[in-house]
């Protein structure tokens, strides 16, 4: 996602507007769950209009200033739609009529809101960063020469690239003129990744190369977080996938990004962190050891105890037109992280979400165990 300008006044009643351009489906994922019914949306879109009377309809852009009464996203078309009524009158629209618009790729759209709260600023922060919507780091080489790369569902963005003169291995000097030199290749690589990748958010780091210099880096990356006592690297160090690829420049990466077992791997960890927090919160809540509940009071209870060790929420509570209810669940998310714990929105697009949804859409795994039960039902 694009993001054009902004006016909001966040240190005041944080109202204002910003312009985006929504640039791949999981920006109109990020959009629907942006837009609330009472928001104002300027679009461009397209409309059959009779310029005379009698005359032939033809097919005109119109400009809509729209007041939000619902949003339909419907995720296997790729297509959102935006209905409401016109706020403006124009050419071609009166004001007060309803109208549906549907939310075109690549074209600008203004979003008004009379509070943007963190979740909704956050949605947008994030979908227009790079570095928080990518979920892929990769790293393609060859010796003497390495790039180093953000993907995302639909881009890769090249964050660095490293070039280092490399003598050719001479026999009579027994190559070691050569073998310094990919060493402070490789030192240099392993450095510049450590300093650009967030192990901790990435999924996977990519590791690309002919021969065994992707190899050769993985082990560089390694032993210099042994060495300097690196514990975020070396928690994550499954993380780094080593492949092969026919060049060490971006058309490798291509290339590798197109491997149906890299494919493979880079779908089995996209939802891997929730789905690990969702299974630890099943099993407690199997073994009924009181340290997994879920239900809005038992939540809202826990959160305030200060007791969470992890918040589950589902995107849907979010989109609620009960504004009451949105901001509560942002308060219990904002004091869940101000505690120390950690707070995941699942999608109910994807298994644990629909799960979790079943389950009321709110959860918690406690710290330690508690009873959460209400002392009235216990009574009765």
């Amino acid at each position: 996602m694009k993001l054009l300008d902004k006016t909001i006044a966040l240190e005041k009643d944080k109202s204002g507007s910003l312009s985006l351009i929504p640039q791949d489906k999981e920006d109109l994922w990020q959009l629907y769950n942006l837009i609330q019914k009472g928001d104002m949306v300027e679009l461009l879109t397209v409309r059959n209009v009779k310029k005379t009377e009698g005359g032939k309809a033809e097919r005109v852009h119109v400009h809509l200033k729209l007041a939000v009464e619902s949003v339909d996203y419907v995720p296997s078309d790729e297509v959102m739609r935006i209905r409401g009524k016109t706020v403006e009158q124009n050419e071609y629209v009166p004001n007060q009529s309803y109208h549906t618009a549907e939310v075109q790729l690549n074209k600008k759209l203004k979003i008004n809101k009379a509070e943007w709260d963190d979740i909704s600023y956050g949605i947008v922060l994030a979908a227009s960063s790079v570095e928080k919507k990518a979920e892929v780091g990769a790293v393609v080489l060859q010796e003497g020469v390495a790039h180093l790369c953000l993907v995302t569902d639909t881009m890769t963005v090249l964050r660095n690239k490293i070039e280092k003169a490399i003598p050719r291995k001479s026999r009579d000097a027994g190559g070691s003129a050569h073998d310094k030199s990919i060493a402070k290749f490789l030192d240099m690589v392993q450095a510049t990744v450590s300093r650009n990748f967030d192990f901790e958010k990435l999924k996977v780091i990519i590791l690309a190369s002919p021969g065994f210099t992707a190899a050769a880096l993985q082990k560089a990356i390694l032993d210099a977080a042994v060495k300097e006592d690196n514990k975020v690297i070396l928690k994550n160090k499954s993380k780094l996938l080593v492949v092969h690829s026919s060049t060490g420049y971006l058309q490798g990466l291509e290339e590798v990004l197109k491997d149906p077992l890299v494919q493979k791997n880079l779908n089995d960890t996209k939802f891997a962190r929730e789905a690990a927090v969702f299974e630890d919160f099943q099993r407690n809540l199997n073994e009924d050891d009181d340290r997994a509940w879920y239900g809005p009071k038992e939540v809202a209870k826990a959160v305030e105890l200060g007791a969470v060790k992890y918040l589950m929420l589902t995107d849907s509570l979010f989109r609620s037109d009960d504004i009451a209810a949105r901001k509560h669940y942002i308060a219990l998310s904002e004091e869940v992280k101000n505690l120390g714990g950690e707070v995941f929105v699942f999608s109910t697009l994807h298994e644990s979400g629909e799960q979790l949804e079943r389950l009321t859409g709110a959860a918690v795994l406690l710290k330690y165990p508690m009873n959460l039960e209400d002392d009235d039902e216990d009574e009765e």
